[in-house]
């Protein structure tokens, strides 16, 4: 008699295995591609991090097209074609010239959700289009409360920005701009490739304070000021990448605004898997949330997990 209940109880195991098995063969695997420009750099540590954890957990397959850096719209368009040729189902951009934006989307077939990170502005409505993004202005606001607290009265600020802004980068300049000139202070934005990033730096230097809105930027900035030797406490940005976050603790850095973009990243891969299921009618926007921190602040405990995603 035990020996039959032994075999049945192995049976029914068995039974119970196969058809979940069966089940979960059923379950589609959505492919998504993410395409963004220099998608090797770190600055995509923490949204890389988020965009995999969402792909575990919704099984999901993520492609991270091979990029370098983009001279024009038209070579993003034609990498996002030839994902779309290899058949992926769904596309997670951040665009890399937002002013482009809406003659990118343009060759997009219809029925293909697109999640665009990092940006936002003018671009065409459907329940397959949607943006998540960080408040640019709220951001910039608080930068330049952070600048405003290295105690300097009416502060003169050099503002480097990439060449080609993104939207966010946009949004940035004019928070921080509300900011500095409530205080009686001004600024001069001067984009990357105007002149040689060490002369940039040079003349930046003149100014009081140095604002950077863009993380690899942030980083070469810092190198070029610590390998002059330049004094620390004039450099502020905006960043997220490993070699930032390494250099606002040497305080070579002595603030950052910081995006969720780990959050970006998951919430980006959640919402396609359950548009493509079905599940999620339509696409909808989503801002992630930002933290402030100076040199002195970095490892408090709130502050851990957002700056160093790799070790959580």
């Amino acid at each position: 008699m035990a020996a039959a209940i032994v075999v049945f109880l192995a049976a029914a195991i068995l039974w119970s295995a196969v058809n979940l098995l069966k089940e979960e063969e059923k379950k589609p695997m959505y492919r998504v591609s993410v395409v963004v420009e220099d998608s090797g750099s770190e600055r995509w540590t923490a949204f890389r991090l988020g965009i995999d954890q969402a792909a575990r957990e919704y099984g999901m397959d993520v492609t991270f097209a091979a990029t370098g850096s983009f001279e024009e719209t038209e070579d993003q368009k034609n990498l996002i074609g030839q994902e779309i040729q290899s058949g992926t189902q769904a596309l997670i951009l951040s665009v890399f010239d937002s002013e482009e934006a809406g003659s990118l989307l343009e060759g997009i077939s219809s029925g293909i959700p697109v999640i665009l990170a990092e940006t936002d502005g003018i671009r065409p409505e459907g329940p397959d289009l949607a943006a998540v993004t960080a408040p640019g202005r709220d951001m910039g606001r608080d930068l330049g409360k952070m600048l405003l607290g290295a105690g300097i009265e009416e502060p003169s600020v050099a503002v480097i920005t990439r060449k080609r802004e993104r939207y966010l980068e946009k949004e940035l300049v004019e928070g921080l701009t509300e900011t500095i000139k409530a205080a009686g202070g001004s600024l001069l934005v001067i984009s990357e490739g105007e002149e040689d990033l060490d002369a940039l730096v040079s003349w930046a230097r003149t100014r009081d304070l140095i604002a950077v809105l863009d993380d690899s930027l942030l980083v070469r900035t810092a190198a070029v000021m610590e390998e002059r030797g330049y004094k620390k406490g004039k450099l502020y940005g905006t960043g997220c990448s490993p070699s930032a976050v390494s250099r606002l603790e040497r305080g070579v850095i002595s603030g950052m605004v910081i995006p969720n973009e780990f959050t970006m990243g998951y919430q980006s891969m959640a919402q396609l898997s359950q548009r493509l299921s079905k599940d999620l009618p339509v696409l909808s926007d989503i801002q992630v949330g930002y933290a402030c921190v100076t040199t002195e602040h970095v490892h408090d405990p709130d502050m851990e997990k957002l700056l160093f995603p790799l070790v959580q």
